[in-house]
């Protein structure tokens, strides 16, 4: 995590002492940036699968839930941004994402008693800065952090019974590739979406590792 922040902070001090050199006024003709992407649901992949069913064999009257069946809602995002300097442009940026599965339900002689279907969801709203360090005409490179807020929902829940929960979400873009001409553009970024209530309430860890999309500029 520290290496991941240092590098962030490497490029974007690297890329606004390039800004004077590469990114001339002429790139403020269109200030204005509406951008829809998809990302990747790696980490989730990894993290969430299906559980290997176990051979019950207990005179209790405990209950053994297994989560299998997981299926996976990519992250969507929308954003606005604004160039206010060549090398600056600041907006919000709104991502949805969605992970679901099947809980069976297992008695102590192994016979299924429920199967009922479970999924969270995180949206994340963030204010948004997006560091140009090098735009050509037909091309960029630039690094961007969004901070804000998640609201993990779903159907589970906490401890005191809350299906929704808040809590700080940071979007990070290590760096990103922008190419297009006039108005539309496409765009491909790395980076890492976080957000966390507190150490023990993890929602989101370098969820959306890539993201691409197209843009429109005006």
């Amino acid at each position: 995590m520290k290496r991941f922040f240092l590098s962030f902070f490497a490029l974007t001090v690297l890329g606004v002492g390039l800004s004077a050199a590469d990114i001339s006024s002429d790139s403020l003709k269109c200030r204005q940036e509406i951008r829809l992407g998809i990302g990747d649901m790696m980490f989730e992949t990894l993290v969430w699968n299906n559980q290997i069913h176990k051979q019950y064999a207990s005179a209790s009257a405990y209950l053994f839930p297994e989560k299998r069946d997981y299926w996976y809602l990519p992250h969507i995002s929308g954003e606005y941004s604004y160039h206010i300097l060549p090398w600056l442009s600041v907006g919000a940026v709104l991502d949805f994402q969605m992970t679901g599965w099947n809980t069976y339900v297992y008695d102590g002689r192994n016979e299924l008693v429920e199967c009922r279907k479970e999924n969270f969801t995180n949206l994340c709203i963030m204010p948004l800065a997006r560091f140009n360090y090098f735009r050509r005409e037909h091309v960029g490179l630039y690094s961007a952090i969004a901070v804000g807020i998640d609201f993990n929902g779903g159907t589970e829940v906490d401890g005191f019974g809350h299906h929704t929960r808040a809590g700080l979400a940071t979007d990070l873009r290590l760096i990103g590739v922008t190419a297009g001409n006039g108005h539309w553009w496409g765009f491909a970024e790395l980076g890492g979406i976080f957000a966390m209530r507190n150490p023990r309430n993890l929602f989101l860890v370098g969820s959306e590792l890539v993201k691409c999309g197209v843009s429109y500029k005006f």
